[in-house]
């Protein structure tokens, strides 16, 4: 009698050159909303390394039911999450309460500190900008006096009020927005129509950027940057990298651009490296720092940082702590997934992953990265879905100076918010432990990271799903949750076929599952003895008993692949497999003699 211990973790292994798109797949090894844990003794230096069942999203908000999330944002220094809402236009919350819309959809937040004030920034679809600031949404009325010109004046207060805002009241024409403010006065971008005092002014939070010197074009749309005081953005039908002016967020100067031109793609996409900002084109990436030029842009080149490849958009990067990670774009063969630490890029997708990503592109798919700490690790996740999307969709960014210690706040947005995406899978990497596997939860297209308090918490919102909600795990309020907005899920390990070192015939006498007890739960446990073709009636173990154990599993020549599934409502944390067999190779005459 043999026994044999089978882990229960590993990697992807799809067949084929293009691996399997569909969750549904029924062949070759995958790890579905599993989770990895290692944990070392440091005395006996012994390793165990778990497979545990990933926790579920609950609910955390209602913010606009019946819509579908064009992103979100918890920003260090709010009070309240930040988000967009809507299928053709974003209105933006602070909470729960809306803070006005932008023309077109929200492709993009960056959060950002100037001159003391607390700001997001945000991108939208048709190229504008916009912005959040802390205090916009504590004061909307306010009285003046209108002179049939562009100022305002006798304002008792002008706390909350900035350049962009739309304001309405008697005498002012529809559409009017704030040109400067000063004082107790402000100046306005089309003149009132009477002179009246006292005029009772109403103001919307969300402002946005009206600049004549803001490029509102190109094709792909990049995130907003910030660095020393600067915001940096790239537009790719001109080729620059323009910056605003110094600690501004509504100034801009023609002149402030300069070219990244190593190589002959345009810019795309942006992210923040250190003291650095990168920018990315289809085929390449550039490196630049703050040189403190008098005028211009503010960046030097640094020419050996220079190198290939580039990013898909900018949807397909993202921070996490000091490394940012993107997704290549086949300018090269194949794509792939990337970190960059220390300004030098490493692959970190594994050949097999880059199959199930390349085929997601191929189909004209879209691809957003993020990142995230859960359960004291850090990930980057995959959000693929089978939906054509343009180039403008576009991952919102915090900015460098505004990064959380332990992940770098990264939303994502996809550019048609009105359709429903067909949602095809999250693939998410454990950084630490170097192990994907794959969670089939829609709740979670766009993933942040909530940094204030005590409590370890990350929230989401859906483009697929149009409840309105904002979704969170939040163990220690919610409870470990095992399923995604009340709706169970199952978690799922199948095995890459195994011969158990032979290829003659093995009679299985029992299989264990090691385990941690459950006082309600079951597992499941099947098996394919034809290449994945059919499986077993699946068999149960029971989790409440000690030394969960099935007997009498028939036999197999060849490879069995075996697949364990979990569906109840609680937690679930394997190590192995045990299998005890026999083998007609031990049968064999004379084979254990001297």
């Amino acid at each position: 009698m043999t026994t044999v211990r089978i882990p229960l973790v590993g990697s992807f292994n799809p067949r084929g050159l293009d691996g399997n798109a569909s969750l549904t797949a029924s062949t070759d090894q995958r790890f579905l909303n599993c989770t990895f844990d290692l944990v070392h003794n440091p005395i006996t230096n012994k390793t165990t390394v778990y497979v545990c069942k990933r926790p579920g999203w609950g609910t955390d908000t209602l913010v606009s039911s019946g819509n579908v999330s064009t992103g979100l944002l918890k920003p260090q220094a709010f009070g309240q999450t930040v988000s967009a809402f809507g299928a053709t236009d974003s209105t933006i919350y602070f909470g729960t309460t809306s803070v006005g819309t932008i023309t077109g959809r929200a492709l993009h937040f960056t959060e950002t500190l100037v001159s003391s004030i607390n700001y997001v920034m945000i991108k939208s679809s048709d190229g504008t900008g916009w912005y959040y600031a802390k205090d916009s949404h504590q004061q909307l009325t306010y009285t003046g006096d209108t002179h049939t010109n562009t100022t305002i004046d006798n304002i008792s207060t002008t706390a909350g009020m900035y350049i962009g805002q739309v304001i309405s009241g008697t005498d002012i024409v529809a559409g009017t927005r704030i040109a400067t403010v000063s004082g107790t006065s402000i100046t306005t971008d089309t003149a009132t129509t009477g002179t009246t005092v006292g005029v009772t002014i109403t103001k919307t939070p969300i402002a946005k950027i009206i600049d004549a010197d803001f490029v509102a074009t190109g094709t792909f749309q990049s995130a907003f940057v910030e660095m020393d005081g600067y915001l940096f953005y790239s537009v790719d039908t001109t080729g620059n990298l323009y910056n605003s002016d110094l600690n501004s967020v509504t100034a801009f100067t023609a002149t402030n651009f300069l070219s990244p031109n190593m190589a002959p793609d345009p810019p795309i996409a942006l992210a923040r490296h250190k003291q650095t900002i990168l920018s990315f084109g289809a085929g390449s990436k550039e490196v630049f720092y703050d040189a403190g030029n008098a005028s211009g842009s503010p960046l030097q080149r640094v020419p050996q940082y220079f190198s290939h490849p580039g990013t898909l958009d900018q949807r397909s990067v993202t921070v996490l702590e000091d490394d940012v990670y993107f997704v290549s774009s086949p300018y090269e063969g194949d794509i792939g997934v990337y970190q960059i630490k220390e300004f030098q890029n490493k692959r970190i997708s594994t050949p097999q992953v880059d199959r199930i990503i390349g085929n997601i592109s191929a189909t004209g798919g879209a691809i957003y990265l993020s990142s995230f700490r859960l359960g004291g690790y850090p990930y980057i996740g995959l959000f693929l879905s089978l939906a054509s999307d343009g180039p403008g969709s576009n991952l919102m960014l915090e900015s460098g100076d505004a990064l959380l210690l332990e992940n770098g706040d990264n939303l994502l947005l996809e550019d048609t918010a009105a359709q429903l995406a067909s949602f095809s899978r999250l693939i998410v990497y454990n950084v630490d432990l170097q192990l994907w596997s794959e969670w089939d939860c829609d709740e979670a297209t766009f993933i942040d990271s909530v940094s204030s308090g005590v409590a370890n918490q990350i929230i989401a919102t859906s483009r697929v799903l149009d409840t309105g909600y904002i979704y969170s795990i939040l163990p220690v309020s919610q409870g470990q949750l095992y399923t995604d907005n009340g709706a169970a899920f199952t978690m799922a390990i199948r095995l890459a076929k195994m011969d158990l070192g032979t290829s003659k015939r093995k009679r299985i006498k029992s299989i264990r599952l090691i385990c941690d007890t459950d006082l309600t739960g079951t597992a499941n446990l099947s098996w394919s003895d034809d290449d994945y073709v059919t499986f077993s009636t699946p068999r149960t173990f029971d989790l409440t008993s000690k030394e969960p154990k099935l007997t009498s599993c028939g036999s197999h020549k060849g490879g069995r692949a075996y697949l364990l599934t979990h569906s109840s409502n609680s937690r679930f944390r394997a190590e192995a497999l045990e299998i005890e067999f026999e083998s007609e190779a031990d049968k064999i005459p004379g084979k254990n003699n001297a």
